[in-house]
């Protein structure tokens, strides 16, 4: 079920990279739902990685990036046409680490490859710190959003099966919470969910978890939050992989021992 890419460096810290949708794939999803696109063609769009300039130019630590192609299209790593798929991929996950012997590992990604770092930060005893960049918490209302014609190709045709998927984080995640992993989530004021992470936020502390958020005060929207600021998240992921402090971050003002502003205004952007 773990297909991907595992790049090697020989060190003891392995960043694992979950995969956002890039537009490619989104605009696939009427051909993928009307089945008139071949599976080969969309495993085609999977294969293209984001974050791999990152990997190349950061050889202190070893990169595996992780498909979300277990469906005809993709499901956040947990959902598959109306039914959850996280635990067989939870295992393959943990042997790997296992496998590898590592000391340090880090989830990261972006928008559903956000998602996928938070779920896998929680649940997998194994993974060390998370980094979560503008997810979706509620992901059956945001394929209302996305793709309203097409929602059934990822939730199925069961509606019950659409509440718990957006109930998944408040309910499952957190019953079957094994990590104790320092969770970083990063969003916008102007981030389609931005009010349902500062929520979600909220809730890991009161559940003990070690969640800290990073809000952008510019009115970047959803991709630009991520696209328009490669060099503040890539010297996160740094001092994340040298056990620097994430606190120290100079463009970042503490309000207070959990929440960060990031001035987006003032940041030169990338």
């Amino acid at each position: 079920m773990l297909h991907g890419k595992h790049i090697q460096n020989g060190n003891k810290t392995l960043i694992i990279v979950f995969q956002n949708a890039a537009k490619p794939l989104n605009d696939a999803i009427p051909a993928i739902y009307a089945d008139t696109m071949a599976q080969h063609e969309v495993a085609k769009l999977h294969a293209r990685y984001t974050w791999m300039k990152f990997a190349t130019n950061f050889p202190e630590a070893d990169y595996l990036f992780i498909q979300d192609h277990f469906s005809k299209c993709y499901g956040w790593y947990f959902i598959d046409g109306g039914k959850f798929v996280h635990e067989a991929l939870n295992q393959e996950l943990t042997s790997l680490i296992q496998k590898y012997q590592y000391e340090k590992v880090i989830a990261f990604g972006s928008s559903k490859g956000g998602t996928g770092a938070l779920l896998y930060g929680l649940i997998n005893p194994l993974i060390t710190h998370v980094f979560s960049l503008v997810p979706q918490i509620y992901v059956a209302d945001y394929l209302q959003v996305l793709c309203p014609n097409e929602k059934h190709l990822f939730l199925g045709s069961d509606p019950h099966f659409s509440e718990q998927v957006n109930q998944f984080f408040f309910k499952e995640a957190i019953t079957n919470r094994k990590s104790k992993a320092a969770i970083y989530l990063y969003t916008g004021t102007n981030d389609i969910q931005y009010a349902p992470l500062v929520k979600y936020h909220q809730f890991l502390k009161e559940h003990g978890v070690d969640s800290h958020l990073v809000v952008n005060d510019a009115e970047d929207r959803h991709t630009q939050l991520v696209n328009q600021y490669t060099a503040f998240i890539y010297n996160v992921l740094k001092n994340m992989t040298r056990s620097k402090q994430y606190a120290g971050e100079k463009q970042l003002i503490e309000v207070d021992r959990h929440t960060y502003l990031l001035r987006g205004k003032q940041v030169i952007k990338s």
